[in-house]
């Protein structure tokens, strides 16, 4: 018993990560194709192999079927799909009748912008990395049939790089990526044609069993940290609509003192009278509500007490949970002011969404330098045409100018009682004096 313990505890402290390797390809640190760990945990039903939950390996679960985690996610995608992309000089000049812009206007032949962005911001949000393939980032040329798409990077796998020290910039580009598409289809890509960045980034220098770190795809989703509370959701969710779905409320019975349960015989014609069938029954022709039954019954009621069940308050503590995880503003989901909630969704915008469209526009120059490079330009990411902004800026703007006016009301009145004890002294002396030099009347 006690090496049995002693081996689940060795067994919890390991990896995260498991489950079967492919042949000659790893999958995320140790050859999984997915995200996959282990679900022991530490104390009394840890050490009994109790597990909260099953976690699913595709994340991507969780976003269709979680829908707060989806509410949050989605978020940041309308938001960033409306971003304004500009191709600039280093001057800050925008170029006109950029060939790239149109490009983006339609990437592939299946997306506009708005389409491929959100995409990008799910996967991003979800899988804590974007990976996106584009057929020109070799050549830089988009006359000739360009296309870029979001891979989902649970359906990619690389070969293991046990010393990553060792590669040169034209090994890795030469390295095989394998997509697995619908059907077990697979397609092997170059990484030369795939870019990449992350929302979080996992950068594991040493290698212990079961702790390895053989990618260089070593992302961390956000999800991870709240997966309990994404589980708690969806069992609550479970567990209403099986007590709204559930027909059984009430079971009769016969009155204490009999040992031996109802009979068969007995069960029908008490079924009988119920459901409202011959004369005893409360159906057609039957006057009151009222039902004779010749048996002394009891009943027995089901109906469950919800509010000590806590469900919904245990919904809404993962909710929160949720919510702080991915940095949404509790202006969005709770009563507020709408200037309140113009200023929440300024500040979110710019200091949660526009993260995401940066590190996406800089890995596109990253990896087209034949184009950007020759041409001196790199693309620019700004929100500053959005509502909320401009109103929100304007209100630190108007702020600003209230204030500094009411400050040099101030530093007026200083120097009207300063004339009166060194009657020479002029106004700019006196700014100087006291490094008051911002409120000069000029």
């Amino acid at each position: 018993m006690v090496l049995n313990i002693f081996n689940k505890i060795s067994k919890a402290t390991k990896s995260i990560w498991s489950g079967e390797r492919e042949p000659n390809y790893a999958r995320l640190n140790n050859g999984v194709h997915s995200y996959n760990y282990e679900t022991i945990r530490f104390g009394l039903l840890g050490l009994l192999g109790s597990k909260y939950y099953t976690p699913q390996q595709n994340l991507k679960y969780y976003y269709e079927k979680a829908l707060f985690l989806q509410d949050c996610v989605n978020l940041y995608a309308d938001f960033a799909a409306q971003v304004k992309i500009e191709e600039v000089y280093p001057d800050g000049r925008a170029v006109d009748n950029s060939p790239y812009l149109d490009f983006l206007q339609e990437p592939n032949i299946w997306q506009n912008k708005t389409d491929f962005i959100k995409e990008m911001v799910v996967n991003t949000l979800v899988y804590g990395i974007s990976v996106q393939s584009g057929n020109y980032f070799k050549s830089g040329n988009l006359r000739i049939n360009a296309q870029l798409y979001n891979i989902d990077f649970f359906n990619i796998s690389v070969p293991e790089i046990k010393n990553p020290y060792v590669y040169t910039r034209k090994d890795i580009q030469n390295l095989n990526v394998i997509e697995v598409l619908d059907g077990g289809q697979k397609r092997v890509l170059k990484m030369e044609e795939l870019a990449y960045f992350y929302d979080t980034i996992s950068k594991r220098g040493f290698s212990i069993e079961g702790y390895d770190s053989k990618t260089f795809f070593n992302p961390i989703s956000r999800i991870f940290g709240i997966l309990p509370s994404i589980h708690t959701i969806l069992n609550a969710q479970d567990t209403m609509c099986y007590l709204t779905s559930n027909p059984v409320s009430k079971i009769i019975s016969k009155e204490e003192g009999s040992i031996a349960p109802l009979g068969g015989k007995e069960k029908l014609d008490i079924e009988r009278k119920l459901n409202g069938r011959g004369a005893y029954g409360a159906g057609i022709g039957k006057i009151g509500d009222i039902i004779a039954a010749e048996e002394s019954l009891k009943v027995l009621d089901l109906t469950r007490d919800n509010k000590k069940l806590q469900i919904l308050e245990m919904k809404e503590n993962a909710k929160d949970d949720i919510r702080n995880r991915y940095l949404i503003p509790r202006d969005f989901f709770d009563d507020s002011t709408y200037e309140n909630k113009q200023f929440s969704e300024a500040r979110f915008i710019l200091g949660n969404v526009s993260p995401i469209t940066t590190s996406w526009l800089n890995e596109q120059v990253n990896k087209v330098p034949a184009y950007f490079k020759e041409r001196g330009t790199f693309l620019r990411g700004t929100y500053e045409h959005l509502p909320s902004i401009i109103e929100a800026k304007t209100r630190i703007k108007n702020a600003g100018f209230r204030d500094k006016a009411e400050s040099t009301l101030k530093v007026l009145e200083a120097y009207e009682k300063a004339t009166q004890l060194f009657p020479g002294i002029t106004y700019d002396d006196f700014l100087k004096d006291h490094d008051l030099t911002d409120f000069t009347l000029d």
